[in-house]
């Protein structure tokens, strides 16, 4: 088993959009919707190359696209605030 952990995901706004598994180290570049633990955006469900966007300030979070055969969020870098682990 990796070494994971659960990071809270918040737009530079500050609202939380997301908790999620995030397994091994590195910046959070994509998102597969299988590893959120809570979804306050409606991510679970939302269809191929929709393009989400914060509920609170309206900015775009980035796009659900197929990653290796499973729908993840391929973030926009310039909406999330920055998370390293």
């Amino acid at each position: 088993m990796h070494s994971g952990r659960i990071i809270d995901v918040k737009c530079r706004c500050g609202y939380l959009l997301f908790r999620y598994y995030k397994a091994g180290k590195g910046r959070l570049i994509k998102c597969l919707i299988s590893r959120l633990t809570d979804d306050f955006v409606g991510l679970k469900g939302a269809e191929t190359f929709s393009r989400p966007k914060c509920p609170n300030c309206g900015k775009e979070l980035g796009i659900i696209m197929m990653i290796h055969g499973e729908p993840a969020l391929k973030l926009n870098q310039g909406t999330i605030a920055t998370i390293r682990l």
